[in-house]
């Protein structure tokens, strides 16, 4: 036999192999797609199986597996999201009406937190969510097998709201609120599929990318509405240079500070009063924005305003925080 066929005998082997393996890497993050695994011959770490990709991504602590699940969710409607049944986790969080759903998740369906009944059909809030008719209206929601089929453990942002994000649990079949990282890592215990080291290993990871601005955006024609939502974005991505942009040049330093002293999920949470706000007093060069926050110390409710005014070069900027 000679080394040339010896060689081209080796070559095609090497690629059967290879390709086997990369099929069975295919094979198996097509089967665990949108899955959340856990490594139980380890620590537990979790990994989530990007539904488009196949990869998989490391959860590590609550707040990177927030950040993980935000950056690989596809923008859906309001019409389209109501197509797929709301499922329902142990949020860490108040309920003032009673009515069995949290306020972070009352806020994020529409809901009124004070009220158990909030279209008043004589059935609460949460009978409705869980046996899938509409808590704002007295009609049954429209649920599409089909698209919540192809929606399967995809993470979806609500792109007519403020980017709310939802979690598509293949099991189940239903959409759980991605609100804080504490939301996230509730979802890692409730789903989480326990795998080996040797099948985790066969799928390949993927990494997020998280990408600055070398230079900040410069605003030129802009109004109120587009300073509150681009400030807190800037806040919750924990960028100082975009941020301080939208508020007025004496407030620099505090931002700065501000950013700098908060965590991950403390930058998350401003971001949010800051998106939550709404306008309640209005004039041409001045707005007024108002929010209510819970301190769970305290046990109460204080009002927060914020204040967006027009500067002489025709400029809306924040001018409190």
């Amino acid at each position: 036999m000679t080394k040339k066929i010896i060689v081209t005998i080796i070559i095609l082997f090497t690629a059967a192999i290879c390709g086997n393996f990369a099929f069975a890497e295919n094979s198996l993050g097509l089967k665990l797609s949108g899955r959340i695994l856990l490594q139980v011959e380890k620590n537990g770490e979790a990994w989530y199986i990007n539904s488009e990709t196949k990869e998989r991504y490391f959860l590590n602590r609550p707040t990177d597996a927030f950040r993980v699940m935000q950056s690989l969710g596809l923008g859906v409607t309001n019409n389209n999201l109501n197509k797929i049944p709301v499922g329902i986790i142990k949020y860490d969080d108040n309920d003032d009406d009673n009515d069995g759903l949290k306020n972070r998740l009352e806020t994020a369906l529409g809901t009124d937190i004070n009220n158990i009944d909030t279209d008043n059909d004589g059935y609460s809030d949460y009978d409705e969510v869980i046996n899938n008719f509409d808590p704002l209206s007295k009609l049954e929601l429209t649920i599409d097998d089909d698209f919540v089929d192809s929606n399967k453990g995809k993470i979806l942002l609500q792109v007519e709201n403020y980017g709310e994000a939802w979690y598509i649990d293949p099991t189940s079949k239903k959409r759980y609120y991605l609100g804080r990282p504490a939301d996230a890592f509730k979802i890692m215990q409730k789903f989480g599929l326990g795998i080996s080291n040797d099948n985790i290993n066969k799928i390949n990871i993927g990494i997020i990318k998280i990408d600055k601005p070398e230079n900040p955006p410069k605003i030129e024609n802009n109004n109120a509405n587009d300073v509150m939502s681009s400030a807190a974005n800037a806040i919750r991505a924990n960028n100082p240079e975009a941020a301080t942009e939208y508020f007025i040049p004496e407030m620099k330093k505090a931002i700065e500070y501000t950013l700098d002293f908060l965590n991950d999920e403390s930058r998350l949470t401003l971001g949010n009063i800051l998106s939550g706000a709404r306008l309640t007093e209005s004039t041409d060069n001045k707005k007024t924005y108002s929010t209510e926050v819970y301190f769970s110390m305290g046990g109460y409710k204080v009002p927060i305003n914020f204040y967006v005014e027009k500067g002489e070069d025709g400029i809306w900027r924040l001018r409190s925080l």
